[in-house]
């Protein structure tokens, strides 16, 4: 049976129990509420694997996700497909322009780079073949994603189990462990998904809360992840992360007032029938 983190790693979070803090740290899905003083404060939960369950269902979520949505990235690789929607690109360069889009082609050469590295780590410890290098370098884009995300998919645990070893990430060679593999899944479809949103979406207005300053114009501010992490006013600037807006709302929060409605006594010469006094 895979367990999805090291329990003889020593990397000064465990607990006398054998439980860690979760590796996404302030944004574990699962955060602990812990008294300190007179504050409660968000902590990591605890966990014996790498990740709490949640976000390890969010991992396995991102990798299911990525085969659609390297399709859809895809898509966008050819510039005719955005013109197709949205009317014709117009050139500002008088050079002609490149017939592919720069930033999806690297998207995708940085996803299958990624999901394939941590390919052939799982199959080194899951026992598997090793992949043939040159066989491997002749295989469509697509080949490449099926095999690699067949083989990741089947074993996510010992992915996330993986200890840190030299792996190469741009142009340098870093050690990265299963608890990266896990943050690197969460953040490509991230990005996958950033880069197929044609318009940023506008800051939601978190109405009923005002600010220190006197003004309710909070507004949401978001995290990498797409996850709400504090707020920013658009009057006085002030910024607020999540645990400063949590406070906020309870400060700021009035009692719903609930108003009993009184009945009307008859008098001798109302209109009972029409119910007009």
């Amino acid at each position: 049976m895979w367990i999805h983190s090291d329990p003889n790693a020593d990397d000064g979070h465990w607990r006398d129990n054998g439980q860690r803090e979760c590796a996404r740290g302030d944004r574990c899905s699962d955060p602990r509420l812990v008294a300190q003083g007179a504050k409660t404060v968000r902590l990591p939960a605890l966990t014996y694997q790498a990740f709490c369950h949640q976000d390890r269902n969010a991992v396995a979520k991102a990798l299911n996700d990525l085969p659609m949505l390297f399709v859809r990235v895809h898509q966008r690789l050819d510039k005719t497909f955005a013109a197709a929607g949205g009317g014709p690109i117009v050139a500002m360069s008088k050079t002609a322009p490149v017939p592919l889009s720069l930033p999806a082609d690297e998207l995708l050469r940085l996803l299958l780079a990624t999901l394939v590295s941590w390919e052939e780590r799982v199959r080194t410890v899951a026992r598997l073949a090793a992949l043939d290098t040159v066989t491997s370098r002749r295989r469509r884009d697509g080949a490449i994603l099926t095999q690699a995300w067949t083989i990741l998919a089947a074993h996510l645990d010992a992915l996330l189990a993986l200890p840190a070893e030299p792996m190469p990430r741009g142009d340098s060679i870093e050690d990265l462990s299963g608890v990266d593999a896990g943050l690197e899944l969460l953040h490509l479809a991230y990005r996958c998904r950033a880069f197929l949103t044609d318009t940023k979406q506008a800051a939601r207005h978190l109405s009923g809360v005002y600010c220190d300053c006197g003004f309710a114009e909070l507004y949401e501010v978001l995290d990498d992840d797409g996850q709400p992490d504090g707020a920013r006013c658009r009057t006085c600037r002030s910024e607020y992360d999540q645990e400063e807006y949590s406070e906020l709302t309870k400060v700021r929060a009035e009692p719903v007032k609930t108003y009993r409605r009184g009945g009307v006594r008859v008098a001798v010469l109302d209109d009972a029938g029409s119910r007009r006094a």
